[in-house]
């Protein structure tokens, strides 16, 4: 009987991983616990090919120009003020440091997905010069996170990779995070080599934003740009993967990537405060993308499977458009101008229709 039971949990854990999606996120949880979903999920035993991608990487290296640039220039730049947390409670900026730290959340919801906690593995990183030692994931207050400390200025991947074999199927769940150790101040520095996106040669699906033209150390994306992507597997691309956007308010979107295997989407505005007094010009907004490629029958290390499901994930960050700001800007002091022009206007008219009084004296003997 037990031995059915834990047949059966690890049954329900791996259907877990074919259904349900996992992602990296730079955002922090909420301070107000009762507002915060905590969820704990047991980890899932990897499969004999779980240091695959690992092993792969020490052979193949990465690749750190393999992406075209997208034109328009660094057209964002470095405003200060702070970032928040999954609430929009104000949290400290840690623009220009090197330490970050990622939360392993769970579920394609990019604003309300969970924090999971009792997930296990490692972090591989990724850097321009090549791979970095290993991060181990680890629960702190119940939830699973990690602490990097970038060397370098530049940009970094970090990968996690879950594996497991379901009815003959293999399910690769590849959660990556781009981070980036910026400033807006830098001096004496190439930005744009230490700007360019970095392709991981070794990773079976893989999500690459493709980097403005001169994007640098520092580019702010805003709702209204065009993001671009490719979907490559083993730094090559990949035609027809399915490719969603989820936005911060869950408007979706999906493509299949085309020949060259390149998707374009377009930041939508879905942030509306009550007021423009409670307009936040740096209000972090996340999305979530997800790539999705299933193939037949394949091979792998020897192990022969019905078929494969690749699932990858990448979450990145927007902020409101500062035309937004300044339409509400405008919008109050047209406002403002419409009720003192007709306030004036009301009191000269009325003071105009008032008569002066004239005494009039009549001559009762004439």
């Amino acid at each position: 009987m037990k031995n059915v039971v834990v047949l059966l949990l690890f049954g329900l854990m791996q259907m877990s991983v074919q259904s349900e999606v996992f992602w990296l996120s730079e955002t922090p949880p909420s301070k107000k616990a009762t507002a915060l979903k905590k969820e704990p999920v047991a980890s899932v035993p990897q499969s004999e090919h779980a240091g695959h991608l690992h092993a792969q990487l020490a052979a193949s290296g990465v690749a750190a120009s393999g992406v075209a640039a997208t034109a328009g220039g660094k057209k964002h730049t470095h405003g200060g003020g702070a970032e928040v947390d999954a609430d929009g409670e104000v949290v400290a900026d840690n623009t220009h440091s090197g330490k970050k730290q990622l939360w392993l959340r769970r579920g394609d919801d990019a604003r309300a997905a969970a924090y999971v906690s009792g997930m296990q593995g490692s972090l591989i990183l990724l850097g321009q010069g090549g791979m970095l030692p290993e991060v181990t994931l680890a629960d702190e207050k119940d939830r699973t996170t990690v602490k990097l400390d970038l060397p370098e200025l530049g940009f970094y991947n970090a990968y996690w990779v879950q594996r497991a074999v379901h009815e003959g199927m293999l399910h690769v769940q590849i959660a990556k995070a781009e981070v980036l150790h910026g400033t807006c101040c830098a001096k004496d520095i190439d930005e744009e080599a230490v700007g360019k996106p970095i392709v991981n040669r070794a990773a079976e699906l893989e999500l690459v934003r493709e980097h403005y033209s001169g994007e640098g150390l520092f580019t702010r994306i805003v709702s209204g740009d065009t993001i671009n992507y490719t979907v490559l597997s083993r730094g090559e691309p990949i035609a027809g993967a399915k490719v969603t956007m989820i936005s911060h308010k869950g408007w979706r979107n999906s493509q299949l990537s085309d020949a060259q295997g390149r998707v374009s989407f377009t930041l939508i505005r879905d942030y509306y405060p009550p007021s423009w007094l409670d307009f936040k010009k740096r209000f972090k907004q996340s999305y979530l993308m997800t790539a999705e490629l299933e193939l037949p029958e394949l091979t792998v290390e020897g192990a022969t499977y019905n078929a494969a499901h690749y699932t990858a994930t990448l979450a990145g960050n927007y902020y409101p458009s500062p035309y937004d700001y300044r339409s509400y800007a405008w919008g109050l002091g047209i406002a403002l101008f419409v009720i003192v022009f007709g306030g004036v206007s009301i009191y000269l008219y009325r003071r105009r229709r008032i008569k002066p009084y004239q005494e009039v004296r009549v001559d009762a003997k004439a």
